[in-house]
């Protein structure tokens, strides 16, 4: 190699080694002084404990903007372990309790144990089970059992006195079934006064643990507002942890339990932030921060209009009122129940659902531990859940079918002479008598149960109950809140049932009877069906995701056509006239000899039932829509062990269309009347446009 060689690469190797220490140099002012801090702590034992930060959840609102599930700012106490000084505990969890009793506030405590001595179980049997199971006893473990365990496990000494060794006992077994730790706080009260807050800051240095913060709580401003379909929130179950677990929930966390707050959970729950409390290998804490920010949760807009729903729910409990204050025993005034729900025909969005019994969603804990004993259930959502046999509202279907499977038109007659004797062994009654031949549409105006049990024996129970599954008799209607689909009654399933099918079984399905049910919410989608010319939209309640505050929308929800009936459209206009024949018939009030439903501005398309629950005892069914000619809302409504549905239609009507709904108080200030309203040639929602009432005579 030539002396140059040897240079340049000597040169190469002086710049390789001035590089290479230039770099090291680099490494080692990065480590000691822009990083020196973090590599100090690591040699000091410090540590990060991340929690979560709860994220306000989003807001339920109407149609028209009313806020019913919302969130407030609360002062919440709460135990954080990061500050916990162990073998203080109950000292601190005592002193907590007695500023919290001082100031009359309460606090978390689930254990299913009286507070008092003899002590029992006051829990179900799954809470006194589970108890047992976290503390290690067998089955037949007293209360008294639980409770000297739990003192012993948490050394809750004698000195703190009977009654607050029990409290402390409370709160530390909600403390580990909370599983509290470093990670999961442990909210001990929330919504406490600010002079509590403030006693309990001032004696904040024995209080080593007890932290206050201002975070969302839910509250439900709805009051008495549609509480069936709005749900509430509550804490999770070991279940449902296991469940959601892999969800990001802690323990610890709440989450919605049923209604809309559970349906739409995922919507609603917002992404939680996280705080991170640094601690040094002494255990000091050395830092405490939001690291990551909370986000809010997406709001809920309903299809519900707000002034219409109260109308509708007022119009339920006024008629159940004024049944009462009737005193003919034979017309309905033993009712206790009843379901209505009102559907826009356009698209299947749920426009009003109001239910009797009705209750402040405030209340629901309490109903809840203490069901009414004299009243059914207040709780209970019988528009979705309620089932009943449809009665004669069922009819129309059955017509439907007769005329779909071509063993009837519009013209062909049945001889009705009061009773059926196709049968030489069953032959039931019309309930209207002689009536001699009679049509569809005149079946329809009459009720005439001699042509509906002579179609059905026709066609046979397979093609009626075909048919009824087109119009969502025994369909999961899909509703985002759920509900039962109802039965229709097939050989297959009164066999289920440990009964026998006989001739007369199909003729006594044919008229809404034996055992098919179905909930206010079917007989409101069998007339929705109807109104569309055999097109089922699917029913909702959502009308959109917007964003936290309401002012954007995120996602607008698109109607759902869930089965679009075969047939030609005369058949259902047809039953349309048929229909409207029956709402002609109505009076207004009964025996003025004046009609209630004609007079109004366009056709009302109605069918009425008053199915048999026992011997003595029926319900009344009603299904229909409005304004006949171009349907815009569509209803099913049940009474149990009532009557009259058909007097509550016009108030519904005026409602929604003219805004006319003013009840009219009786002479005792008491009751309301079922029937009222003002001019309905003045409509006071000129916005929605309708073709003028045909002559259908």
């Amino acid at each position: 190699m030539s002396k140059l060689g040897k240079l340049i690469r000597n040169l190469v190797l002086v710049v390789m080694v001035i590089a290479l220490s230039f770099a090291c140099t680099l490494e080692l002012l990065q480590i000691q002084i822009v990083d020196g801090e973090y590599y100090l702590s690591q040699t000091t034992g410090v540590y990060g404990i991340n929690q979560t930060v709860q994220a306000s959840r989003g807001q339920i609102m109407t149609s028209d903007g009313v806020i019913l599930n919302s969130n407030k700012l609360v002062y919440k106490v709460i135990i954080q372990k990061a500050f916990f000084e162990s073998g203080t505990e109950n000292d601190v969890i005592c002193k907590t309790l007695k500023i919290l009793e001082d100031k009359n506030e309460e606090w978390t405590d689930t254990l299913p144990i009286t507070k008092t001595t003899p002590y029992k179980f006051t829990g179900d049997e799954y809470e006194i089970d589970a108890l047992r199971e976290e503390l290690e006893l067998g089955v037949y473990a007293t209360a008294e059992n639980c409770m000297n365990a739990l003192y012993e496990k948490y050394k809750i000494a004698d000195v703190y006195g009977q009654e607050m060794r029990r409290n402390i006992a409370g709160v530390r077994y909600e403390m580990q079934i909370r599983d509290f730790s470093y990670v999961n706080r442990y909210v001990m009260a929330e919504d406490v006064k600010l002079q509590t807050v403030i006693e309990l800051k001032e004696q904040s240095f024995m209080l080593k643990g007890i932290d206050i913060v201002e975070e969302p709580t839910r509250v439900y401003l709805g009051g008495e507002f549609v509480p069936h379909v709005l749900g509430r929130i509550g804490a999770i179950s070991a279940e449902e942890y296991e469940e959601l677990a892999d969800k990001g929930y802690a323990l610890n966390d709440v989450t919605g339990k049923w209604g809309i707050e559970s349906a739409m959970e995922s919507v609603l729950r917002g992404k939680n932030g996280i705080r991170t409390i640094s601690k040094d290998s002494d255990g000091n804490v050395i830092s405490d921060l939001i690291t990551t920010k909370a986000q809010e949760g997406n709001s809920i807009r309903l299809t519900i209009d707000y002034d219409f729903q109260n109308d509708v729910q007022a119009i339920l409990n006024n008629h159940i009122n004024w049944l009462h204050y009737n005193n003919d025993p034979t017309r309905g005034n033993k009712v206790d129940a009843g379901g209505v729900v009102v559907l826009d025909a356009k698209t299947g969005g749920v426009l009003a659902m109001a239910n009797y019994p009705n209750y402040d969603i405030n209340d629901y804990v309490s109903l809840i531990n203490n069901p009414p004993e004299d009243t059914p259930n207040p709780t209970y959502n019988r528009c979705i859940y309620g089932l009943y046999r449809p009665g004669s509202t069922f009819k129309t279907i059955t017509a439907t079918a007769a005329l779909t499977s071509g063993i009837a038109d519009e013209n062909t007659t049945v001889y009705c002479g009061g009773i059926y004797t196709y049968y030489s062994d069953y032959r039931p009654g019309c309930i209207m008598g002689f009536v001699g031949d009679i049509s569809v549409k005149r079946a329809l105006r009459y009720s005439c149960n001699i042509y509906f049990y002579d179609m059905g024996r026709q066609m046979g129970i397979e093609y009626l109950a075909q048919v009824a599954g087109w119009f969502g008799v025994g369909q999961d209607l899909n509703l985002e809140i759920g509900g039962f689909s109802g039965k229709m009654s097939t050989p297959e399933y009164i066999e289920d049932l440990g009964g026998d099918w006989t001739p007369g079984s199909t003729i006594q399905a044919s008229i809404g009877q034996l055992e098919t049910t179905v909930t206010p919410l079917t007989l409101a989608t069998i007339a929705l069906t109807f109104a569309n010319d055999g097109v089922r939209y699917q029913p909702y309640l959502v009308d959109s995701v917007t964003n936290y505050d309401g002012t954007q929308v995120v996602e607008k929800t698109q109607p759902v056509i869930a089965n679009r009936i075969d047939a030609d459209p005369h058949i259902f206009e047809i039953i349309r006239e048929g229909m409207i024949m029956v709402a002609d018939d109505v009076q207004w009030p009964m025996g003025s000899g004046r009609t209630q439903l004609a007079d109004l501005p366009y056709g009302v398309a109605i069918k009425t039932g008053t199915p048999q629950v026992t011997e003595n005892t029926f319900n009344s069914t009603i299904l229909g829509y409005y304004p006949a000619e171009d349907p815009q809302i569509c209803f099913g409504i049940v009474l149990e062990k009532g009557e009259f549905t058909r007097l509550m239609i016009r108030n519904i009507i005026e409602s929604y269309f003219y805004d006319n709904y003013q009840p009219v108080i009786n002479e005792k200030g008491e009751v309301t009347l079922p029937w009222g309203g003002k001019d309905t040639n003045t409509p006071g929602r000129p916005e929605r446009n309708f073709f003028k009432k045909e002559d259908n005579s």
